[in-house]
């Protein structure tokens, strides 16, 4: 149980990250243990939090929960979210610039806000000096790469959903697009700890090229109409050999047509 307990401290610093959020976060549910006084604000306030924090460090709790989601412990840390930190920071930091207020004057309150927001702001850090942040080329907040590839491939209203294949680095991004271009495989094999097998994915993440006989054979078993090849993978033979068109080049994406896997679909329709 101790390992466990230590497991979940560890989580927790991790989580953590600055610790100058969390000092304000206990600095904050002390100040309200004492101060708060009405009962309904308390239990939003107070017990709430200090009930989650209880059982996030309580050995039993993590071993249900671990139990409960199929052995995925490391998602243990989303306990932790239904916390209202920021929510619980700025109501204690009102509460006592409003008693700072009644006993010493207004220019005492705003010192109080004043330094509560420099301490919040030197507790994060700025987010888009992040790597994986960028400039959002569309109201989607989405590759505009991606949204021109599903323009392109979409069927038209009333049509049937299409299957296709799409290079690892995008398929992220599809389904929040359009959930009628359906994959082949999505994000579940894309990452690593979840294992799974899929033998077009294999053969479309080879390091440096893309096998078309036997990418061909897969695909057009499960009557896979479009294929997205890579931007940066040569291919064993040109695809228009095997029957395939090339609708487009999107940005060094080339977006293949199946008239071979379309004409089986429509025989199956049949």
């Amino acid at each position: 149980m101790y390992g466990i307990f230590m497991e979940s401290v560890v989580i927790f610093k991790n989580y953590a990250g600055n610790r100058l959020v969390i000092a304000l976060f206990l600095l904050s549910l002390i100040f309200l243990l004492f101060k708060e006084k009405d009962k309904r604000r308390r239990a939003i306030f107070v017990y709430t939090p200090l009930t989650l924090l209880f059982l996030f460090f309580f050995p039993i709790f993590r071993k249900i929960f671990v139990r409960l989601m199929s052995g995925e412990g490391d998602t243990y840390y989303r306990v932790l979210w239904l916390i209202p930190m920021g929510v619980i920071i700025a109501y204690a930091g009102v509460r006592l610039a409003g008693m700072v207020y009644a006993k010493k004057g207004k220019w005492m309150k705003w010192a109080v806000l004043t330094a509560l927001s420099i301490a919040i702001v030197f507790s994060g850090k700025y987010v888009y000096a992040s790597q994986y942040m960028s400039k959002a080329e569309n109201l989607y907040h989405l590759p505009q790469t991606v949204i021109d590839i599903c323009d392109l491939i979409a069927p038209e209203d009333g049509e049937e959903r299409i299957w296709s294949v799409f290079p690892t680095d995008l398929v992220y991004f599809v389904r929040q697009y359009d959930t009628d271009i359906q994959m082949l495989y999505g994000r579940e094999m894309v990452e690593p700890k979840w294992q799974y097998a899929e033998p077009v994915h294999s053969i479309m993440n080879h390091p440096t090229t893309i096998d078309i006989e036997e990418l061909l054979k897969l695909t057009r078993e499960r009557y896979c109409t479009y294929i997205v090849l890579p931007s940066n993978k040569d291919v064993t033979e040109d695809p228009e050999n095997f029957g395939l068109k090339l609708l487009d080049t999107v940005d060094g994406y080339p977006v293949y047509y199946d008239p071979i896997a379309a004409d089986a679909v429509l025989q199956m329709q049949n």
